[in-house]
């Protein structure tokens, strides 16, 4: 059975707030050799939201020479501006990238005409493979099936979408009602924990950010599937599902990865942007806590 598991990996920085080549490669090297399918770079596990834009694209470079089509790389290109966006896919996509995936406007709610005409035009102004990003906790709404649906139909270059939903009822409906139309329209889960599920009702597999953590965990559940190994399913789906404790530890939960990244010695430190809080003490026994439990060395 076909399945991708993706990293949305995070990005890492000095304590000056300068980015931590050294410790990015680090991270590349370690998804690449431990056999993610793919890195997605700027989504939100990146803290793109709070990077300027000239760093934006100097990060953009650095991942697009460092994972040298190793894997499959998609560069997270939102931004409130719309050409912004497209000034920037394109630059990544004429860098190298494999694809770039673009949110919705937030801020304000759209409805399905506004949606359909807003990836209409970024669709016609970027000229390369783009995924739609459903994050409606982040956003404030969700984006129809049938509105993916029409995309699909008026772009080939919309190529897929990352649906990051806690349940599983809008992924479902998305995988019936646009691939039933457009067969080859990628779909991925946004939570590691609906891999499995996501996966067993046709669609491509997970976006999730714990393989930044533990990648050789889900580089084997995705074996597991290619294998129709079902003790290796079902064993990769309870690991998983008690490493999604990792995200309860504190909120926003992104301390909580690049600290856990830290602990395995991929990071030099756990350093986010402003006014993203620091890990602490406590967070850090708790991971090592669930590290133990788990036999993650």
């Amino acid at each position: 059975m076909k399945a991708a598991y993706l990293t949305p990996a995070i990005t890492l920085f000095h304590e000056d707030g300068t980015l931590d080549f050294e410790s990015q490669a680090k991270l590349f090297n370690n998804l690449i050799e431990n056999g993610v399918d793919g890195i997605l770079v700027e989504g939100s596990s990146s803290e793109f939201f709070a990077m300027p834009m000239d760093q934006r694209r100097e990060m953009a470079d650095f991942a697009i020479r460092q994972v040298d089509h190793r894997v499959k790389l998609i560069i997270g290109t939102s931004h409130m501006v719309a050409n912004e966006i497209v000034s920037f896919s394109n630059y990544c996509l004429d860098a190298g990238a494999d694809a770039v995936m673009i949110l919705p406007p937030y801020y304000f709610h759209f409805g399905p005409e506004a949606l359909l005409q807003y990836y209409d035009r970024l669709a016609r102004q970027i000229h390369g493979p783009i995924y739609i990003y459903n994050f409606p906790d982040n956003t404030g709404y969700t984006i129809p099936a049938e509105t993916v649906a029409q995309l699909a139909h008026l772009h080939a270059n919309i190529v897929g979408m990352k649906d990051t939903v806690s349940g599983m009822d809008h992924t479902r409906e998305l995988i019936k009602t646009v691939k039933s139309q457009v067969p080859d329209f990628e779909i991925y889960s946004g939570f590691d924990d609906n891999f499995a599920h996501n996966v067993l009702a046709g669609g491509n597999g997970c976006i999730g950010a714990l393989s930044n953590v533990v990648p050789e965990i889900c580089a084997a559940w995705v074996r597991a599937f290619r294998e129709n190994d079902l003790e290796g399913i079902a064993k990769g789906q309870q690991c998983i599902d008690r490493l999604m404790d990792l995200y309860a530890i504190r909120s926003p939960f992104l301390p909580v990865i690049k600290e856990a990244v830290r602990l395995r010695g991929i990071a030099a430190n756990s350093a986010g942007t402003f006014p993203m809080p620091s890990a602490t003490v406590e967070d850090s026994a708790k991971i090592l806590e669930m590290f133990h439990r788990e036999g993650i060395q």
